[in-house]
């Protein structure tokens, strides 16, 4: 591959608006009269997948899909301005080569998507350049390779996840690629997980991947034997280093999908969705997963309702966002709906949109809006892509009202953007007057700055850390006030 302009550009300051001492909170109502956009209207079948959609830093949708054609299926592209306007239809790849199972992400370091799909049983990935879309191949085997994921790291590269065959034991496993630049051109390093166990019907694992900003990955998928999967989560402690593995309950007896997130401060968000057995009402389940401490009990997000194949996002506050499919016994409804927590931590569910409506991809604009793509078809044999937008933003806004970012005491550190380059704004909030310390720690302790060493009334705050001279890698923020402490977690990009 030959990407020639892929060429890795600082990133953007982002704006602050958003945060300006403000973080979100939930508000409802939001999907009562959401702006729907039908992208196409045709009789020819096309279908979105879990990561089907993505949002880029000017809150620009890109959009994939794959469309059946004469000689089967393709993929397609198309981007939706803030403005509403969309842009031409596109197609990705070659397009004398069935292909399927697209899923993209954003890259903010690159400023393109990044689009893996497959086609004649392998992993491709391709990206638009110069006004065209290139790529080639992520893998290059004999062995069958399907239902790619990918994600981005904080340096813009792109990784991928899919289900393929271990070329010794011809079991299903989970496969993992990772990239990096060689001058000029995107270089995969592909490696099987050896210790991932699908079960004789692995090719229904459906595995979902997320990064760190440092680029170390986290796997999630159905594994174990019929009758009792469950969610299986692998991960690495370092670059290049083992996986780790670990299996996830949660209140249904087998439990099928998920969708992972990670946020700025490593904290894990997990959206899971299983049932009790054939014909049993489905059930969508949130993990949290604090940085540096075990998995937080489980929550019912999806309440009375039956919910299957949830996607996932979070907020500028770590709080979780989760759309999902309805079911009736073992069929789904047409109705997608989404689930979110109000102001004191409890789950509340709203219709997005309903009749004929499916596999719902879902992520949250920089404004709070949120976005859903899905396809029409299932119940009435009209097929259409749709884009709905929330009528209203799904995190509100209201002052350091969301009790995600606060500590027992009421105190609340967040660092914005995080992952650092240049500079970032503390914002911080005290709830009594008193003397205010704030400090940067490296990984072993030590001191390398001091923000704030001065009173305080109680109330909104915010401060500047310039980064210049700092190694890259993982700091932590300590916040004191009157004896009492609040750390939040940050990474330093080179």
């Amino acid at each position: 591959m030959n990407p020639s302009n892929l060429v890795f550009r600082s990133m953007r300051l982002s704006c602050l608006i958003l945060i300006s001492l403000q973080i979100p909170t939930l508000l409802y109502g939001q999907w009562e009269n959401p702006v729907i956009d039908t992208i196409t209207n045709t009789q020819i079948r096309k279908e979105t997948t879990l990561q089907s959609l993505c949002i880029d830093d000017s809150d620009m949708v890109h959009l994939v899909w794959k469309h059946q054609v004469t000689g089967g299926w393709r993929i397609y592209y198309r981007t939706n301005s803030p403005a509403g306007n969309w842009g031409t239809v596109q197609e990705v790849g070659d397009s004398t080569q069935v292909a399927f199972e697209p899923a993209t992400a954003w890259s903010s370091e690159v400023g393109i998507p990044f689009v893996v799909y497959v086609q004649n049983s392998e992993i491709y990935v391709a990206y638009p350049s110069g006004g065209i879309w290139e790529g080639g191949p992520i893998t290059s085997s004999s062995q069958q390779d399907v239902a790619p994921t990918i994600t981005v790291d904080g340096w813009g590269l792109p990784h991928a996840a899919w289900i393929t065959e271990d070329s010794v034991t011809g079991d299903y496993k989970i496969g993992y690629a990772m990239s990096h630049m060689v001058g000029p051109n995107l270089v995969w390093e592909v490696q099987t997980l050896a210790g991932s166990e699908l079960g004789p019907y692995g090719l229904g694992a459906s595995p979902f991947i997320a990064v760190t900003a440092e680029g170390l990955a986290h796997v999630v998928y159905r594994g174990g034997d019929y009758g009792n999967y469950h969610i299986h989560h692998a991960w690495i402690d370092s670059v290049g280093g083992d996986w780790n593995y670990e299996i996830l309950y949660s209140g249904n007896t087998n439990d099928f999908s998920a969708a992972m997130v990670i946020g700025g401060d490593g904290d894990l968000d997990l959206a899971v969705s299983g049932n009790d057995g054939w014909g049993f009402p489905g059930r969508v389940y949130y993990f949290h997963k604090p940085y540096g401490q075990a998995w937080e009990p489980y929550e019912l997000a999806s309440l009375t309702y039956s919910a299957v194949q949830p996607s996932l996002d979070i907020d500028a506050s770590g709080t979780p966002h989760i759309v999902w499919m309805e079911t009736s016994g073992n069929f789904y409804t047409g109705n997608i709906y989404y689930s979110g927590k109000d102001s004191t931590g409890a789950w509340q569910v709203s219709q997005v949109i309903g009749g004929d409506h499916f596999a719902p991809s879902f992520q949250i604009d920089q404004q709070g809006y949120g976005h859903v793509a899905c396809h029409t078809g299932g119940n009435t044999s009209v097929y259409d892509i749709y884009h709905v937008k929330s009528s209203g933003v799904l995190t509100g806004i209201a002052e350091f009202e969301d009790p995600a970012m606060k500590c027992a005491s009421g105190y609340m550190l967040h660092v914005y953007p995080n992952p650092v380059r240049t500079y970032a704004e503390i914002f911080y909030r005290v709830t009594e007057t008193g003397h205010v310390r704030i400090k940067v720690c490296n990984i072993i302790g030590q001191e390398i700055a001091k923000l704030v060493n001065e009173t305080r009334a109680s109330g909104a705050h915010s401060a500047v850390w310039r980064v210049e001279g700092l190694s890259r890698g993982v700091y932590f923020l300590h916040l004191v006030v009157n004896g009492s402490e609040k750390t939040a977690k940050c990474v330093l990009l080179p």
